[in-house]
């Protein structure tokens, strides 16, 4: 009965994440968007990929906030989110799930605000021949890719000046995104 009334309370937020996502895109302006909330909706949204298998660390300050379009900068988080665990799914050795690792953490000074995900990706990073086209559209190393997150992920951060950068761990990958306040 427990796991009922928590799948349903979960299931409630990713309802409630959704609508309130499809009603802001209708009125997306620019404004003061608080990130921890904003990164927020976007895992709640995962949350049943990330909970079965995934170590999250999340570490936002609650209040801090940047001046963009919370709708764009809600699909840059669920872009890389998405490919975070999609680079952890499905992962075993020997028919053993692994368990994978996300870290989500923001650091600011008076300058910049710097964003940084980090996923073990369970062996295996982004190929370095990859990384100087993985911003092209149409550009996948998915088989069932389009090619097109990561260039919607580049046009986001250049609309709220930011720079990104990859870089491939041996197990895993590091993205940083650093906005200029």
């Amino acid at each position: 009965m427990n796991t009922v009334e928590s799948s349903g309370d979960r299931a409630s937020l990713v309802v409630q994440d959704l609508r309130s996502f499809i009603r802001e895109k209708r009125n997306s302006k620019e404004g003061l968007v608080n990130l921890h909330e904003n990164i927020k909706t976007v895992l709640n949204i995962f949350n049943h990929n990330i909970k079965n298998n995934i170590d999250l660390n999340f570490e936002v300050d609650k209040s801090l906030t940047i001046l963009g379009y919370d709708v764009r900068l809600f699909q840059l988080w669920s872009n890389l989110i998405k490919n975070s665990i999609e680079s952890i799914q499905d992962k075993k050795i020997n028919n053993v799930n692994l368990i994978g690792k996300i870290d989500i953490s923001i650091n600011e000074n008076e300058e910049i605000i710097n964003f940084i995900i980090i996923d073990n990706g369970l062996g295996f990073g982004i190929f370095e021949n990859n990384i100087k086209d993985i911003l092209n559209p149409y550009f996948t190393t998915k088989k069932t890719g389009t090619g097109l997150g990561l260039s919607i992920v580049n046009k986001i951060i250049n609309d709220h000046n930011g720079k990104i950068n990859f870089v491939s761990l041996a197990s895993g990958a590091r993205i940083e995104i650093v906005f200029i306040k």
